[in-house]
């Protein structure tokens, strides 16, 4: 009989599994859920919906939002309501994100939820630990160790955030794993063409990415940046762009079409940049990324082999790898190139889904 497996997500993955089958996008942020073996696995999903009025996401919110504040990651009690019939009749439970995965955990240790949690932490170690200082900051470490400990799995997505997550939140090394992220190499695909467009490219909004040193480090190179943040005006000159609202054939379409891709980060232990610089080189296209304690793998994230790595905060390192890759055309589309063959191989959706679905199935066997 096939395992029971119920996935919970944050919000808007209903419109990207649509957007999946109609071919107007990828399955990046679906972990693997449309690719598990359905003879071995049965599996449903829930989101969020924050548009929604109901009264569970009223009664929840105020705690939720000062939870938000203190912490820095949400921690959305009222999805785990709205779909508590379903966690609760599951053989395993699989959380995508830590606003899922800490109300899951709460219940679980107040024993009012008995099914198995594989919990996917992104970020929550390394919040905690910007807010150690702090009399609150202890405490919500201590309490949400506490809530932790009841779960059977926990899951990075990087080698870099293993040793966090067992640190900060006190969990023993023998319920973290690693989890290689990987995109979907079917979308995300190269275009030939002749001659790529002037432009250097950037993508991404959360708090890690440095766009400060890139815009330092430009000369005169026209530079696309895809970012929700707000970027000081005086930073921005006319050979900058600043955009935000793109789908994801049109995204796909501006990977394709640049020079190559700069992935600029403060020195973070988390895998941050991941999603952007594994789309790009999926699209064939060379990255630059820093090289931060939480890059993945870099016994395959090669310098100048299949991507360019470069310091936290370098302005003059990066300044000058920007020189190189626009003086020498040739060696970026060969990078690019081990770039994609680097994805086939290894950071795509479906060795993702195969390696989650085997901890589902371990999970499942007690």
């Amino acid at each position: 009989m096939a395992i029971n497996c119920f996935f919970l997500f944050r919000r808007d993955r209903a419109d990207q599994l649509q957007k999946w089958k109609q071919g107007e996008g990828p399955i990046d942020f679906l972990y693997g859920f449309p690719l598990l073996e359905t003879d071995k696995i049965a599996s449903d999903f829930g989101e969020g919906d924050d548009k929604s009025h109901g009264w569970t996401r009223r009664l929840c919110y105020p705690f939720e939002s000062i939870i938000s504040r203190i912490v820095g990651i949400g921690f959305s009690l009222h999805i785990v309501i709205i779909h508590w019939n379903k966690i609760v009749s599951s053989d395993v439970v699989v959380s995508t994100v830590d606003t899922c995965g800490l109300p899951l955990a709460l219940l679980k240790w107040l024993k009012l939820i008995n099914t198995p949690v594989v919990y996917i932490s992104q970020g929550l170690a390394h919040r905690l630990y910007a807010r150690k200082g702090s009399l609150i900051g202890w405490a919500v470490r201590y309490i949400y160790s506490l809530f932790l400990q009841s779960i059977e799995r926990v899951i990075v997505l990087g080698e870099g955030a293993a040793l966090p997550v067992i640190q900060e939140l006190n969990i023993h090394s023998e319920h973290v794993f690693v989890l290689q992220f990987g995109v979907d190499d079917q979308f995300w695909t190269p275009h030939s063409v002749e001659k790529h467009d002037e432009y250097i490219l950037s993508v991404g909004t959360d708090s890690a990415r440095d766009y400060p040193t890139l815009l330092n480090a430009i000369d005169d190179q026209f530079v696309r940046i895809i970012s929700r943040q707000r970027i000081p005006d005086n930073l921005l000159a006319s050979n900058v762009q600043v955009s935000s609202e793109h789908s994801f054939l049109e995204l796909r379409n501006i990977y394709r079409g640049a020079r190559f891709v700069v992935v600029p980060l403060h020195d973070v232990d988390q895998p941050s940049g991941q999603s952007v610089a594994l789309q790009a080189m999926a699209c064939g296209r060379a990255v630059i990324i820093t090289h931060t304690q939480g890059l993945w793998e870099p016994q395959y994230m090669r310098h100048k082999e299949t991507c360019y790595l470069v310091n936290p905060g370098d302005v003059h390192n990066l300044r000058e790898t920007i020189s190189h890759l626009c003086a020498n055309p040739e060696e970026v589309e060969e990078v690019g190139a081990n770039a994609r063959r680097l994805i086939e191989s290894r950071y795509n959706v479906r060795l993702l889904a195969s390696d989650l679905q085997q901890h589902i199935i371990d999970l499942a066997s007690g």
